[in-house]
């Protein structure tokens, strides 16, 4: 049985490597999880870091209501944790490029079926860069509050957090949901042209 498992996932893979969009999935996913291990891992946050609604300060600080949210998660500058969130910034950037070329060849994978999930297909990889674009704009105005101190933190520099973040995570989640609807769906009505 372990085998036939083993067989079957070489199969599997080197039919993914013969196909230069099946490669370069197979290769961003492996990097997506990659990068989430490193962000998951070292630096921590400290103790002193207590989320209000999330109990990851990454998800965190991409929410924040309002400077005591803020004080409360990364505390005033400086601080260690505004140090941590810097360099899972920078971390983080690399998963972006990641998972956005994930999605967007998973994408392109499933546009060759023909029928809807051609649309489909098209559709996902054309949110996913887009949410790449957002999770962008939303780092670098998480940089961007890192050296001003809650005193100096405004509701418009919160808003440039919070705003990219809400689009983010839709793009993200449309792109998910129409690759997963276009590959269990069935095939499309046009023919395949993958095997």
């Amino acid at each position: 049985m372990l085998r036939n498992f083993w067989a079957r996932l070489s199969r599997w893979v080197y039919g993914c490597w013969r196909d230069a969009v099946k490669r370069l999935a197979f290769i961003a996913g492996l990097l997506t999880i990659a990068c989430w291990l490193l962000l998951m891992g070292p630096p921590n946050f400290s103790t002193a870091s207590v989320p209000q609604r999330f109990s990851d300060p990454q998800l965190e600080v991409q929410t924040v209501q309002d400077v005591e949210d803020l004080r409360l998660t990364l505390g005033d500058s400086p601080s260690p944790d505004r140090e941590t969130m810097r360099i899972k910034l920078r971390v983080d950037y690399a998963f972006i490029a990641a998972y956005v070329a994930l999605l967007a060849s998973l994408g392109v994978v499933q546009s060759r079926r023909g029928g809807w999930a051609r649309s489909a297909g098209v559709v996902a990889a054309l949110a996913a860069v887009a949410a790449g674009v957002f999770d962008v704009l939303e780092n670098l105005a998480i940089a961007d509050i890192l050296d001003v101190k809650i005193a100096g933190t405004t509701g418009p520099m919160l808003e440039a957090i919070r705003q990219p973040s809400r689009i983010k995570w839709s793009l993200a989640a449309l792109s998910v949901v129409l690759v997963l609807l276009s590959h269990f769906a069935g095939p499309g009505t046009g023919k395949s042209r993958t095997s």
